[in-house]
């Protein structure tokens, strides 16, 4: 049974925890703390040198907008204040477990994607960094097709965790303030150097297709 007066406390309990999660908020706010969310990056316009005909390019593309939505993508090189370079990349698949018979139990997928930021003149804002992810998928010889399929997909859902973690290394403190101090780290002489007009890959990269496990040139 509730009498009123429950009813009166309970409600004021739940103002009371409103009230001090709203305080916690604001106090995070104001040390400096941001909660999850837009992380916008610290120049206001950027060159992505990898190709938006592809879907990697495209998504990378879009976090970047929703992440940082005052820094404008450009499509010329020239007219950025930072070039995020596509420096390599490439899929492997590999035999990991092999039953009684010899045949194959287990595979291990991985992509290795190799970049740099950069700012307008070349001064490494991120040096050549590689971000590697690999998952391991179970498998049956007696079912092919529908493996394949399977490695397709699981290669997409490693795309998107590779998406996320290329935005979290060009959002982080460290670019900002490598930005900021380009002009005293190149003093310093302890920034890499590298060529803000290089090329991009103009075709749709073969490293971006999915492997077979019907093509032994492909397992390493």
């Amino acid at each position: 049974m509730h009498f009123a007066g429950q009813q009166t406390h309970s409600s004021r309990l739940s103002w009371l925890q409103r009230g001090a999660c709203l305080a916690l908020v604001m106090l995070l706010s104001a040390c400096g703390f941001a909660l999850r969310g837009v992380t916008p990056m610290p120049f206001n316009t950027l060159y992505v040198g990898i190709p938006d005909t592809t879907q990697f390019g495209a998504d990378v593309r879009r976090s970047l907008r929703a992440a940082s939505p005052d820094t404008k993508l450009v499509s010329d090189p020239k007219e950025a204040q930072a070039i995020l370079q596509q420096v390599n990349e490439v899929r492997t698949l590999r035999e990991v477990s092999l039953n009684a018979q010899g045949r194959v139990e287990e595979y291990e997928l991985g992509i290795n994607y190799t970049f740099r930021l950069i700012d307008a003149k070349g001064r490494a804002l991120i040096p050549d960094t590689t971000l590697s992810i690999y998952r391991e998928m179970p498998y049956d010889d007696q079912v092919v097709q529908a493996k394949q399929g399977q490695i397709e997909t699981l290669y997409k859902t490693m795309q998107r965790d590779l998406v996320s973690r290329l935005l979290r290394r060009m959002t982080a403190p460290e670019v900002r303030h490598a930005f900021e101090n380009a002009e005293q780290r190149a003093e310093d002489g302890d920034t890499p150097l590298y060529d803000p007009t290089m090329p991009d890959q103009k075709r749709t990269p073969a490293p971006w297709q999915t492997p077979s496990t019907t093509d032994p040139a492909l397992l390493r």
